[in-house]
């Protein structure tokens, strides 16, 4: 095949590529958002086994720990109690022989807990998000740029075609006639 060939052949499939990216951005989408939502359920599943509620002076009062918001509020509420017992001190900053010491340390590894929770709910939540955006996206190549790429090589397919039938209907060796 000549190089004029080849590029027309190109010109043709070009829009399998747009296609097939398309494709394949949807279903790794769908597969971000099946996984999100997987770990979302296990996040959600570990915290409920623990069968924590929270407190009634919690921001979200007397309801089981099931969420990112709920799990904060508990962990703001641990925060709160434990400065108000230690004067303001955290675990960090009480004398190692403070009897309060060790309910500080348990408080801090509660909240930690709790706040790693918070973030596992949050990154599923980006994680199913940015599935949902890759799912637009490759239907946006599947709906809108393979046609317009197919419709392009159309045109450009018969823009060639007029040209070579110019150049057919065109007077051989001599010039074109003058119109005055």
């Amino acid at each position: 095949m000549k190089l004029g060939n080849w590029a027309k052949v190109i010109r043709h499939w070009i829009w399998v590529a747009p296609l097939v990216l398309g494709v394949v951005f949807v279903g790794s989408g769908a597969y971000m958002v099946i996984e999100g939502q997987n770990a979302k359920n296990e996040v959600r599943d570990a915290i409920v086994a623990e069968n924590i509620i929270t407190t009634e002076d919690a921001s979200i009062p007397n309801v089981q720990v099931n969420s990112a918001a709920t799990a904060k509020a508990q962990a703001d509420v641990i925060e709160e109690h434990t400065l108000a017992l230690t004067g303001g001190l955290t675990y960090s900053e009480l004398d190692r022989d403070d009897p309060l010491r060790e309910t500080a340390l348990t408080a801090a590894n509660l909240r930690t807990s709790l706040n790693l929770a918070v973030m596992g709910f949050e990154v599923s939540n980006l994680v199913i998000g940015l599935g949902a955006f890759m799912i637009v996206i490759g239907a946006t190549f599947v709906v809108f740029m393979a046609p317009a790429v197919y419709y392009s090589a159309a045109v450009a397919n018969h823009y060639n075609e007029l040209i070579k039938k110019e150049e057919k209907e065109r007077p051989v060796g001599g010039t074109a006639p003058q119109v005055t």
